[in-house]
């Protein structure tokens, strides 16, 4: 059902082209919140509103939106300004969301990408549906065994940013071979031993993921282990990528959604 609570309110501001209360509208609630009330809105009108926030938050709002608009707006819309959205959004999210837009568009939206971005999009489309590969997300905190705890704070600090979440940070060799495990909360109860290596703070022991296995069967790993997340691996054992618990979460109601429609059907 449509929240028309703020729609009358919306379109005076569009009409009126009223920028700071278009802005304000953007930061005042959460944006699942900020979503629902553009339910009511075209396409256009809500990217228009989307536009008056800032590229991170727009990109928050964004995926709040159902999937349908979602496309419309990425088929409509100015190329760069699609394409800087896409910048935004988490490389495992962006990857999904081009899986559904029709091909000539993204080969129009490819190239307005940055670099990285546009590499890491290829290589992560390149991963079969439905592995391990396909639902990860490259986004890793991940440190060198070398690092001290000072040093690993620090240079924690400088990956922040562009990490969707650091529940557990990766400790990997030279070669980016996994090597262990440090929880965040470890890492700073240690902080009283600053020079502490991570080599002998990390525990050795930790479950992972084959790059190629069935995605099914990783999320079964992360619910038996009750993992926040668990790492991604190849076939040489170099970390990849990891797949979160709330990614986990959602292939299971994928899997739970195609079991009931085979048994429908």
């Amino acid at each position: 059902m449509i929240n028309t609570l703020l729609l009358p309110e919306l379109r005076q501001m569009l009409a009126e082209n009223d920028t700071a209360e278009l802005r304000e509208f953007c930061t005042a609630l959460h944006p699942a919140n900020t979503a629902e009330f553009m339910e009511g809105l075209s396409p256009e009108d809500s990217w228009r509103v989307l536009e008056h926030a800032e590229p991170s938050l727009r990109a928050e709002i964004f995926q709040y939106l159902d999937d349908a608009k979602q496309l419309e707006i990425i088929s409509k819309q100015d190329r760069a300004g699609i394409a800087q959205l896409l910048t935004t959004l988490a490389a495992d999210d962006r990857v999904d969301l081009l899986e559904q837009v029709d091909a000539a568009i993204v080969a129009e939206l490819l190239p307005l990408l940055p670099a990285d971005e546009r590499k890491e999009t290829l290589r992560l489309s390149a991963y079969e549906e439905g592995t391990a590969g396909a639902v990860m997300t490259t986004e890793v905190a991940r440190l060198a065994e070398s690092l001290t705890v000072e040093q690993a704070l620090r240079e924690l600090r400088s990956q922040a940013e562009h990490l969707e979440t650091i529940y557990y940070i990766f400790v990997v060799d030279d070669q980016q071979h996994l090597r262990g495990v440090v929880s965040c909360r470890k890492l700073v109860a240690s902080m009283g031993r600053p020079n502490l290596k991570l080599g002998d703070l990390m525990e050795t022991q930790l479950v992972h993921a084959q790059v190629d296995e069935d995605q099914e069967e990783v999320a079964e790993k992360v619910a038996r282990y009750d993992l926040l997340a668990i790492p991604v691996v190849d076939e040489q054992h170099r970390l990849v990528g990891i797949i979160t618990h709330d990614d986990g979460i959602d292939v299971v109601r994928e899997e739970a959604v195609e079991d009931a429609q085979r048994i429908g059907g």
